[in-house]
């Protein structure tokens, strides 16, 4: 069971409003009717009533509520003693994670960590998920953030979810794709674009994609920076590929589907069976709990 999904729904059906949840939350209006939508997947039942100007419970809904609080309610007393616990801690954090995630998912995830931990500090290395993944089986590094795509490292890593993202083609808001539903990666045929260089699993899916569809883009610009790739973007140099995270954060940004909807999962991970330090795995047991 997700609790962060639990939790969304507690906070949908206390408020009655999608809205206004969202707004509780400080997340996006679509990602909390998505987490509420999917949580009623995976349970296979409604909880909701979506047809009038409130959103209200139904008989299932209401069942289902009166566990999420008490699950709920147990959950944030077991993190309380933790917390208090976190206190002791002394050291620093270290984890290595691709750019686009330490620029707009990281900060916030850091700051209620060390919020809670504030006898901690952090340190973030920058680094695409292949070299990511590469450090953590090297010993190079205790954890990191990587995606949960290569059965191969699967075996050798212990992961731990984080976050769900759609990969969207990002345009300028003047470009004229800008008002397009979705694009198919056959468009992408001697576009010009501004890249991640190889190692980023970003580029390396729409590598990937690009090569079973016979595809060859146009690459003006392949760099590590992501302030470089935006920059570009919104100058109309090209367009890139990115996570909706980025698109809802920069200005000046549209963010279109690829037909097919890609995704990307992103997940904690440690090499399986290696002792980190306590506050490396202080930040693996918050974020198990957390994220």
């Amino acid at each position: 069971m997700d609790l962060r999904k639990l939790d969304i729904f507690r906070h949908v059906a206390r408020l009655q409003s999608f809205s206004a949840a969202a707004d509780s939350l400080h997340m996006a209006q679509p990602a909390v009717s998505i987490a509420v939508r999917k949580l009623e997947e995976s349970l296979g039942i409604t909880l909701l009533d979506r047809s009038g100007r409130r959103v209200t419970l139904t008989a299932e809904g209401t069942a289902v509520l009166e566990r999420a609080e008490v699950i709920l309610r147990e959950t944030e007393d077991l993190l309380r003693t933790s917390d208090a616990m976190g206190q002791l801690l002394q050291g620093e954090l270290n984890i290595a994670c691709p750019s686009m995630l330490a620029t707009y998912y990281l900060p916030d995830v850091l700051a209620a960590f060390l919020g809670d931990h504030p006898g901690l500090s952090a340190a973030v290395t920058q680094a695409g998920t292949a070299r990511v993944e590469e450090m953590l089986l090297q010993d190079e590094v205790e954890i990191g953030v990587t995606t949960v795509s290569d059965a191969s490292q699967v075996q050798d890593l212990e992961l731990i979810p984080m976050i769900r993202e759609e990969i969207l083609i990002c345009v300028a808001d003047v470009h004229p794709w800008a008002t397009r539903e979705h694009i198919d990666i056959s468009e992408l045929a001697e576009t010009p674009m501004v890249v991640y260089e190889s190692g980023y699993f970003i580029r390396n899916t729409l590598d990937r994609l690009c090569s079973d569809a016979g595809v060859k883009p146009s690459f003006r610009v392949q760099t590590n920076f992501l302030p470089l790739i935006i920059r570009m973007v919104q100058q109309q140099l090209g367009i890139t590929v990115g996570l909706r995270m980025m698109v809802e954060q920069e200005p000046g940004l549209v963010g279109i589907p690829l037909a097919g909807n890609t995704g990307l999962d992103m997940a904690l991970a440690k090499r399986r069976g290696r002792t980190i330090s306590g506050a490396n795995q202080a930040f693996l047991d918050w974020a198990a709990f957390k994220l």
